[in-house]
């Protein structure tokens, strides 16, 4: 079903959606990519409702189940091992929520929810909250995206501050103890001197993945497409030299698998394939391919042997219901 969007609704959503649909690259990271020749995006899971504007993504490394999370509302979304139906687990306004933006899933099946200013911790079992982390600036932050490195450090990506915020396991552990009070986070790596120079309120970093050892991050600068390299031994960070491809601004939600690199294009509807350096301080764009089925996509996860996309629809003047998870290939 296909509705048209009402003028103005995307701008009740908030500062940080207004930021992400005022990027307009320049120069080479702006042009199209290729022809969409073998790109195919197929409906993978379905979501109830007319508002999501789905935003993360995660999968349960014990069952399966995938978790989704609504950019408009705050709701995470919940579709069991084998079901193509997603429904509601977590309301909208769950803990004052009204944006949920990143997400992961821990060894242990709790599930980490971002929204603009605080990570929260909740019990998949029970929909319990855990833990709640906030930025020592609200107000100022958009906490975007989350990753968990093997040893079960959580990293958090501020798109307005340029800084990865980081939460050890022996954080974790005391927030939990002390029934889930809120506890500030501690900054991990300030990358202000490697964020290329911008507007005051642009959307910077987003992404954010760990290698499968835990040796190093990668993430990304939204607004120039640029890579980084994060380690967490030293709390460095080097900008990644990239060869080839037609640049990588728009760059969104990122997918690491050993030594490829997946990037979703929100700006472009595009999907980039890199093959990382074994140390992750160089990369080379391999592919890029295109396709509008993509409906704007902000990240991805790797699902039944495939890779799975979140199709957020935002600024879409006509919008395709139901929202849903898109299933790609070719890429």
């Amino acid at each position: 079903m296909r509705i048209a969007r009402k003028p103005g609704r995307l701008a009740a959503f908030g500062l940080a959606l207004a930021g992400l649909l005022a990027l307009s690259p320049a120069g080479p990271a702006a042009a199209a990519p290729e022809t969409a020749r073998g790109l195919t995006v197929t409906d993978a899971i379905t979501l109830p409702g007319t508002k999501v504007y789905p935003e993360g993504v995660a999968l349960d490394p014990r069952t399966g189940d995938t978790y989704i999370t609504s950019f408009a509302t705050g709701a995470v979304y919940r579709a069991p091992q084998g079901q193509t139906q997603a429904q509601v687990f977590l309301p909208a306004g769950t803990d004052g929520r009204d944006t949920a933006m990143g997400t992961d899933v821990d060894e242990q099946g709790r599930l980490w929810v971002n929204d603009r200013d605080a990570v929260t911790l909740y019990d998949t079992a029970t929909g319990a909250r855990l833990a709640r982390f906030v930025t020592p600036t609200p107000g100022q932050s958009v906490l975007n995206d989350l990753d968990l490195t093997p040893d079960g450090t959580a990293y958090i990506t501020d798109s307005l501050r340029q800084l990865v915020y980081r939460i050890t396991p022996w954080q974790i552990a005391e927030a939990v103890s002390a029934g889930g009070a809120d506890r500030t986070l501690s900054t991990g790596f300030d990358l202000n001197s490697l964020v290329a120079p911008h507007a005051e309120g642009t959307i910077t970093l987003n992404g954010i993945e760990s290698d499968h050892t835990g040796g190093f991050l990668i993430t990304v600068d939204m607004a120039t497409g640029d890579l980084f390299r994060l380690d967490p031994a030293t709390g460095g960070a080097v900008k990644v030299a990239v060869k080839g491809g037609a640049g990588l601004a728009t760059a969104d939600g990122l997918l690491l698998e050993k030594d490829q690199l997946w990037i979703a294009h929100f700006g472009t509807d595009m999907i980039s394939r890199l093959t990382l350096s074994h140390d992750g301080t160089a990369a080379v764009v391999e592919k890029q391919l295109g396709n509008p089925a993509l409906q704007h996509p902000t990240t991805m996860v790797r699902k039944d042997g495939s890779i799975h996309v979140v199709r957020s629809q935002f600024g879409s003047a006509t919008l395709d219901l139901p929202f849903n998870i898109g299933r790609i290939s070719g890429i």
